[in-house]
């Protein structure tokens, strides 16, 4: 059976590489996971893109959802943009863009779409970065990060994985140096059960950071937000509605948290 989000890959990089798959249904892609139930892209962060990707949208009768529009003045501050669709099975399509994805630095942008994985127009962020992206608040990402971690060398693999008996098997031959909390008690020879709560720490820290980030943005966006809820008309299509966003954004969404004045 096809894979929707495969496809759209393939159709946002018809005319060159713009969009990588990310999240979960690169977590699919690497054979981790069976299914997500929505797709996830970076994309990159020109206008030519982002017309591109609403095109492909436009093309299936994809909607905004209430999110900032997809233009590079807003994907630049690390703003995401959201749409839906229905395909032939009535089956509710969702895809989600940045192009300056959480916990990546903006110089390694480059780097990550000259690293992606995949043949042809089917391109997908590559594992080590993709452990990155899925450093997020939720708790189920953490168990995906520990199979994605077994795709990276040993090396890496102790520095990312959340299984504490990889880190157990790891610290010994390839964590010296390791700044882990998890990995030093490992090499100290600390019981599992130490090694579980250090874990546990370092988990709860990335978890609490990604929490505060997203509450940053959520607080820098809800007058614009509110304003698009009464203002896109349920039945606009993409061109209008990204339009009426446009509009919006440019009166009250700032384009970066900076000028927000978000602390």
């Amino acid at each position: 059976m096809s894979n929707v989000y495969f496809d759209l890959t393939e159709e946002f990089n018809a005319e060159g590489l713009i969009a990588l798959l990310a999240s979960g249904q690169a977590v699919v892609f690497y054979r981790i996971a069976l299914m997500s139930k929505d797709g996830d892209w970076v994309l990159r962060e020109t206008e030519s893109a982002c017309r591109q990707v609403r095109k492909v949208l436009a093309a299936h009768g994809a909607r905004y959802r209430p999110c900032p529009p997809l233009d590079p003045r807003w994907l630049a501050g690390g703003w995401s943009s959201h749409f839906e669709f229905y395909d032939a099975r009535r089956r509710r399509i969702r895809c989600d863009f940045v192009s300056r994805p959480p916990r990546i630095a903006a110089g390694e942008l480059e780097a990550m779409f000259s690293s992606a994985r995949g043949e042809g127009a089917l391109r997908v962020v590559d594992p080590e970065r993709l452990i990155r992206l899925k450093q997020t608040q939720r708790a189920k990402d953490y168990p995906a990060i520990a199979e994605i971690s077994r795709l990276l060398p040993a090396e890496r693999e102790v520095e990312l994985t959340t299984d504490p008996d990889r880190i157990l098997a790891l610290a010994g031959p390839v964590g010296s140096g390791s700044p882990r909390e998890s990995v030093r008690a490992a090499q100290l020879g600390r019981s599992r059960d130490e090694v579980v709560v250090a874990l546990a720490r370092e988990i709860d820290r990335l978890q609490r950071d990604d929490r505060l980030r997203l509450e940053r943005y959520e607080q820098a966006a809800r007058a614009y937000l509110t304003a698009f809820r009464s203002g896109v008309p349920p039945e606009a299509t993409l061109d209008e509605a990204h339009a009426i966003a446009v509009g919006l954004a440019e009166q009250l969404l700032p384009t970066t948290l900076e000028s927000a004045g978000v602390p």
